[in-house]
């Protein structure tokens, strides 16, 4: 699989995963802030899953435990945001090598989630490909402003503009679909909050106060319930890793050294 590798070499190694759509540009602030003290390592996976169809979090953790194999890595922070965050914990039950969970914008199910319910029948990977083709880059742009918190700004995330095209142009249209349609079912049947609980692992939960797709309110409480420690950032939507990297690393920063 493909995936950068930064930083401190004998450092403590992070690896970050991103959602659906996404990129590693997705933590390109937050790799810059972690480089000096840290071996960082953003892993691409938004071509998982796209020859087999197959999008369950168990199926596309398989890469990514086996790229940690490869690089013989130990104690490893397994950071995923929204989709990566069922994906890092995924990994971290499977794999010996995680030692900490960081969950990022993502709700346990989604009993929390603001996620109209026609979009199951609507979003279709046929449709997906008519829209990645013909919808304009400038409203993509504006469609993505909703992941934000109301007053971030494009600039203050050097190249995420072009990002957000450029993720949405090259999404697998089946991952698109099944984010919105089957991903529920399957989060009913085995809710995150009850997957760390079920980890003997540390885990950090970040949500974002202006997350417009899942309540920040309910998605802490419940993973504070199972165990996790959580973290509310005030001025965040749902990528809080984007909108306040200096507070998110301090956190993660802390995280880790506890």
């Amino acid at each position: 699989m493909e995936f950068l590798d930064e930083g401190l070499r004998t450092g403590p190694a992070i690896v970050f995963v991103h959602g659906i759509p996404g990129s590693v540009d997705w933590f390109a602030g937050v790799a810059e802030r972690l480089t000096g003290a840290y071996r960082v390592i953003r892993v691409d996976v938004h071509e998982q899953g796209a020859r087999t169809a197959d999008f369950g979090a168990e199926s596309r953790a398989t890469p990514i435990i086996e790229l940690l194999d490869e690089l013989a890595l130990t104690g490893v922070a397994i950071v995923g945001h929204s989709f990566g965050a069922e994906l890092a914990l995924a990994v971290a039950a499977r794999s010996a090598r995680v030692a900490r969970v960081v969950v990022v914008g993502q709700a346990p199910d989604y009993r929390a989630a603001s996620i109209p319910s026609a979009a199951r029948w609507v979003v279709r990977p046929w449709s997906v490909r008519l829209a990645q083709r013909w919808t304009p880059g400038l409203v993509i742009r504006l469609a993505n402003r909703a992941v934000f918190a109301p007053r971030f700004r494009w600039s203050s995330a050097p190249g995420l503009a072009e990002a957000v095209v450029r993720d949405f142009r090259s999404a697998a249209p089946a991952g698109l679909a099944y984010a919105v349609g089957a991903r529920a079912a399957d989060l009913a049947v085995d809710p995150l909050d009850a997957r760390v609980a079920a980890l003997d692992l540390p885990v950090l939960a970040v949500h974002g106060r202006h997350d417009q797709l899942y309540d920040s309110t309910e998605t802490l409480s419940r993973f504070a319930a199972a165990g996790a420690r959580v973290h509310l950032v005030e001025h965040a939507g749902h990528a809080p890793q984007v909108e306040q990297p200096d507070e998110f690393v301090t956190v993660l920063r802390e995280f880790l050294r506890d």
